[in-house]
């Protein structure tokens, strides 16, 4: 049974895409945001987001969420055979899960992304896909990520019906150190694994990267007890080796997309794309 998402409310248009101030920022134009969805795999929740390369679509996720893997090395997955996963239809009220395979596509066994290919067209009516060209990245400059955090997505209503939106945060270039990796100053969530970093927006937009997780710093635990024994100014005597907890850094673990691009064309296999609307 072929399974199809209809995206006629990707031509909704947000006021602040065509605001003159918004256009050094890096707010999501239309055909970003309606091509990320919700992923799961047997390893939890995610996010996935489709391009269109030379005509054919793709669909772009980290690829722990297929292995499982919660650190680097992030494993390899079979390119010889199908997987499954599950998306989540955007356009019902309730959770609705579509199972779909696709042929896999794996950019390199030390980047967190893997390219997927469906057998046909997930997205019928979609429009034009976003922009992934390389982008001249600043240092300190704005972006932006989307996604599902905590495995979730917020609902939204039109006139047309209802549809499962991402959420976006903002963040900024930290830097670039090389092996394909971008560092970004930003509180990343679980549940955004997966997801497109922005650069810029509206016809300059350009999805650069894909976001794989984020720094997590040890924090000492002082008990509340000890705390509570001395005035607030006077640091409390540690009589037991206090415990600790790894709290967010605010150091978000990226990769490049251009290495899944680079794969994407030494095998083209995605289904081909009829001409697209053009993106609002």
């Amino acid at each position: 049974m072929r399974t199809v998402l209809r995206t006629g409310l990707a031509f909704f248009v947000l006021a602040l895409i065509f605001c003159p101030a918004a256009l050094s920022q890096a707010y999501p134009t239309n055909n970003v945001i309606f091509r990320v969805l919700m992923v799961k795999s047997q390893y939890g929740r995610g996010t996935i987001f489709s391009i269109d390369v030379d005509q054919r679509e793709y669909w772009i996720t980290a690829k722990h969420i297929l292995t499982g893997a919660e650190h680097p090395p992030y494993g390899t997955v079979d390119t010889t055979k199908p997987v499954s996963l599950q998306i989540l239809n955007p356009n019902k009220d309730e959770e609705s899960w579509m199972t779909l395979m696709f042929s896999v596509i794996d950019p390199g066994k030390d980047i967190d992304i893997v390219a997927l290919a469906p057998p046909h067209l997930v997205i019928q009516n979609a429009i034009t896909s976003p922009s992934f060209a390389d982008a001249d990245l600043t240092i300190g400059g704005e972006c932006s990520f989307l996604g599902f955090p905590f495995g979730g997505g917020w609902h939204a209503t039109f006139k047309e019906g209802g549809y499962w939106m991402p959420y976006v945060k903002h963040c900024t270039v930290s830097s670039v150190p090389g092996n394909d990796l971008l560092i970004l100053d930003g509180i990343n969530n679980h549940g955004f694994s997966g997801g497109p970093v922005l650069y810029e927006t509206g016809a300059k937009q350009k999805i650069v990267g894909v976001v794989s997780g984020y720094v997590a710093e040890p924090t000492d635990i002082i008990p509340s007890a000890q705390r509570a024994k001395r005035p607030a100014s006077v640091a409390p005597k540690k009589t037991k080796k206090p415990g600790h907890v790894d709290v967010n850094s605010g150091f978000i673990i990226a990769y490049f997309l251009e290495p899944a691009v680079a794969a994407i064309r030494e095998n083209p296999i995605g289904p081909l794309r009829p001409p697209l609307a053009e993106a609002k």
